[in-house]
């Protein structure tokens, strides 16, 4: 995450063996993502629930994927050109490859450490601190402490231009309306399954920071970016939605069967996270992919929809 203008010799990167990395890293991350919806076709799991809430309503895997889709081919049109920002630019390439172990490293230790504890910490208070510690907590520490005396760059710009805040309005209002507002959407989430009133304002302000905003900034800001800078894009986005997926992992493989439920998560929470790495890679605008990932996890929205008739 330091940055200085000068390179060292310790900074001459092979882009041979770069491209080859990039290139299998793509290649599996997409066989992976297309043999998830191929096994549940073929084992007639067409239908699943997104979300590991008990009272969650199910969907389908038409629900599911089209949405997502949608929102990945209007990003790549709209517009049909920009300007690539590597937000790390600047940094030194030692530096940037020394910050992407950390956060891969963290990005591995989290669903490791989720799959040994008790299920309840999934629910509970602990699974908050636990990814803050995790998510925010260590790699700002790591990063300091790896960057020493040098400058730190941000890859997280707050202030963002207006062609990059109007851009990614199509796809975004498309996956809105297809996953939220269509006919061919889900139910929304039942009203008589959320708690009462203070619970659920107390667990829709935590969810809202520990998953739309913390999980975008760590995963999207600290390690795609990273990664990006280091190997391209779309072996970036593959990598950090695929570790996105296995996030869910602990709280999302039920009784049934772990390839299954391993498929399940690939088609929605890893296509998602393409969606959200896309829209972050175009755009650089941090704040529309958290306003996305908040509407996927916020009940308010569900209620809303709900009074108003969906």
């Amino acid at each position: 995450m330091g940055d200085s203008d000068t390179v060292d010799d310790d900074d001459v990167r092979t882009p041979s063996a770069t491209r080859r990395t990039a290139r299998a890293l793509t290649v599996c991350g997409l066989a992976l993502l297309v043999a998830a919806p191929l096994w549940l076709l073929l084992t007639g799991h067409t239908s699943f629930r997104g979300s590991a809430d008990e009272g969650a309503p199910p969907m389908t895997l038409w629900q599911a994927m089209l949405p997502p889709l949608v929102g990945i081919v209007l990003t790549r049109l709209v517009p049909l050109r920009i300007s690539v920002t590597d937000p790390l630019s600047r940094s030194r390439h030692a530096s940037v490859v020394r910050d992407m172990w950390v956060v891969l490293v963290t990005a591995i230790a989290f669903p490791t450490v989720m799959a040994v504890l008790p299920a309840g910490i999934s629910r509970g208070l602990w699974y908050a601190v636990l990814k803050v510690l995790l998510f925010l907590v260590v790699p700002l520490v790591a990063f300091r402490l790896l960057r020493g005396a040098e400058q730190p760059t941000s890859a997280i710009a707050v202030r963002v231009p207006r062609l990059r805040w109007l851009a990614p309005l199509p796809a975004v209002l498309a996956w809105f309306y297809l996953s939220r507002i269509s006919p061919l959407a889900p139910p929304p989430y039942p009203a008589a399954a959320l708690p009462d009133p203070v619970t659920l304002a107390m667990a829709s302000l935590v969810t809202l920071l520990t998953a739309g905003v913390l999980e975008e900034i760590f995963y999207r800001g600290f390690l795609q970016t990273r990664l990006e800078s280091l190997v391209g894009r779309w072996p970036a986005i593959m990598v950090a939605s695929l570790l996105f997926a296995a996030m869910h992992l602990p709280t999302h493989l039920h009784s049934g069967s772990v390839v299954t439920g391993l498929a399940t998560v690939l088609v929605y929470q890893g296509l998602f996270g393409v969606l959200c790495g896309y829209l972050w890679s175009r755009y650089r605008n941090i704040w529309i992919v958290i306003a996305v990932h908040i509407v996927v996890n916020l009940a308010y929205v569900d209620l809303l929809l709900g009074w108003l008739g969906r």
